[in-house]
């Protein structure tokens, strides 16, 4: 797990009355009305007790979140468990915090932590209500930080801000470290982090942050309803090879020119089609999808080509092609590499001379298309084998874009499953389902052979499993459970090659759908021919 991945609506559950974070109960409370309390706070207890009373109660919820986080995720290293308590208090609207150095030694129990703060909600409530002071005056960010940490490392650290936006500062900045490397100079704030005296009036601080939640409650709906309604298809992308994709298919849109598009089944190749067709100056045309693979040769000729009536039995009515019926946009093969020789070769016409032929007709007919084409297959040892012309492959791939496999990208499997949830939650009129965290590692630790299709597909069984809107490990396919557990190590990576993680898994499919090919393939996410190819394959191979 990553402190990027922590996502609040996987983290909190939202009942009547009740905000939980895992047995943790929240709750929600204005800013004005918190810079109103702090003025009282101040007025009757002074700064001094003031400071110590919201030191420690953020100190209290840095703990609390630190044990949460680490009872819910495995975290990498103790580093990246420290990075999410900043990562947190982002998710809650309190600061956006970005650390800038930080040394961890967990052997020697040795910290040292720099962050800025921007827009701390505790200084706009300090100058809301008693305006610019010459000292810092985010002291539940101080003791949230410094809780947090302490959690974390198992001993005390401490956390004080060198500039500060309630003394007049552009930004907050503090600095964290571990007890002895602090030294004498932390010795003069200590007593801030002391509790004995306010542990009372903590407790009765808890009480005023039941208030004015209702109109937070309305903005969190409007935000829900808004991500809802949103039909984009993008995704945050964080794999760098893949954002090199999207590069490179972002500087190929804005020309005319052959994309050949290579990878797995169910990476997204049609996707990425998609992608350069909208980027590219032929987005007002049409994108013609053609999977070759899925239509008998005869059907499949008439289809691209188009044909005259009479010119075959059951051709009652002429007939426009797909290339035709594409012009002035896009045409997307794929599967390309499953077509004839016959059928390549007037394909490669049609790159040639920009012309089409109709099945029965003898005067070609100009076309202006753009062909991007797709397949899975190694098309040059196509070419080798002679089931494959070589000339076509050249006009085919004067830009090659290689789709890596979902396995290769884990940083972005919950950003595609968050927005494969919300496409999914459209799709089955769920408006509020959403992803419980713990299924999180189970997806970061499976292999994915099926890619990004088959992730879709576990979501959508998930989704229709679910009850009142969340997605728990129980609604995940047992294989993808237990086959998740088989492929983790502590690493997180499975060390088999691709084609075994591909055989087992294919087996256990069959294993679960009593040897049902059909069953086998749509559960899977592809077609029964491409699974008859991979069995066969297989038995090649043993």
């Amino acid at each position: 797990m990553r402190p990027d991945d922590l996502e609040l609506e996987e983290l909190v559950t939202i009942s009547h009355a009740n905000i939980n974070l895992r047995g943790h109960r929240l709750v929600l409370h204005s800013i004005n009305a918190f810079a109103q309390f702090r003025e009282d706070i101040l007025g009757m207890l002074g700064e001094e007790h003031g400071r110590r009373l919201f030191t420690r109660f953020g100190y209290f919820c840095g703990q609390a979140d630190a044990a949460a986080l680490q009872k819910l995720f495995r975290w990498e290293s103790l580093e990246d468990w420290l990075r999410a308590g900043a990562r947190m208090h982002g998710l809650m609207g309190i600061v956006r915090a970005d650390i800038t150095e930080l040394q961890v030694d967990e052997a020697s129990g040795k910290l040292y932590l720099e962050c800025t703060w921007h827009n701390s909600a505790e200084a706009v409530e300090h100058l809301m209500e008693i305006g610019p002071v010459d000292y810092t005056v985010c002291w539940k960010l101080t003791g949230y930080a410094s809780g947090f940490a302490s959690y974390c490392l198992g001993k005390s650290v401490y956390f004080l801000e060198r500039s500060c936006r309630g003394k007049g500062d552009r930004v907050c900045k503090a600095v964290g470290m571990d007890g002895d490397s602090w030294g004498a100079e932390i010795t003069p704030h200590l007593p801030f982090f002391e509790a004995e005296d306010i542990k009372g009036t903590v407790e009765n601080l808890m009480g005023q942050l039941l208030m004015k939640t209702r109109e937070l409650e309305r903005q969190r709906k409007r935000m829900d309803r808004l991500s809802h309604d949103a039909a984009s298809s993008f995704v945050e992308i964080r794999n760098k090879q893949m954002q090199e994709v999207l590069d490179l298919s972002s500087r190929v849109a804005h020309f005319d020119t052959s994309v050949l598009i290579t990878g797995e089944t169910g990476v997204g190749k049609e996707v990425l089609a998609r992608y350069i067709h909208d980027a590219s100056h032929r987005s007002k045309g049409l994108f013609v999808p053609v999977n070759c693979a899925s239509l008998p040769e005869t059907l499949l000729e008439s289809e691209l080509f188009g044909h005259k009536a009479g010119s075959f039995t059951g051709a009652v009515r002429d007939r426009i092609g797909l290339f035709e019926e594409a012009s002035g946009g896009t045409i997307f093969l794929d599967e390309i590499g499953d077509i004839s020789a016959a059928t390549q070769m007037k394909i490669l016409r049609v790159l040639q001379e920009k012309e089409v032929l109709r099945i029965g007709e003898n005067k070609a007919r100009r076309i202006d298309v753009r062909v991007i084409a797709a397949t899975n297959q190694d098309l040059k040892k196509a070419v080798a084998e002679g089931r494959f012309r070589e000339d076509l492959l050249y006009r085919l791939r004067v830009i090659e874009i290689e789709m890596p496999p979902l396995r290769t990208r884990p940083e972005d499997i919950l950003p595609l499953a968050r927005m494969l949830i919300k496409r999914v939650a459209k799709k089955l009129k769920l408006r509020r389902l959403r992803l419980d965290a713990a299924c999180a590692d189970i997806l970061l630790a499976y292999a994915w052979p099926g890619n990004v299709r088959e992730l879709e597909n576990i979501l959508e069984r998930a989704a229709v499993l679910s009850r009142e809107g969340v997605i728990l490990p129980d609604h995940l396919p047992s294989q993808i459970v237990n086959q998740a557990s088989v492929l983790s190590s502590k690493t997180g990576l499975y060390k088999g090659t691709l084609a075994e993680v591909e055989q087992k898994y294919i087996e256990q499919v069959l294993d679960e759908v009593d040897g049902n090919r059909t069953k086998a393939a749509k559960a899977l996410g592809i077609s029964s021919t491409t699974l008859w190819r991979k069995l066969k394959s297989q038995d090649k191979d043993t």
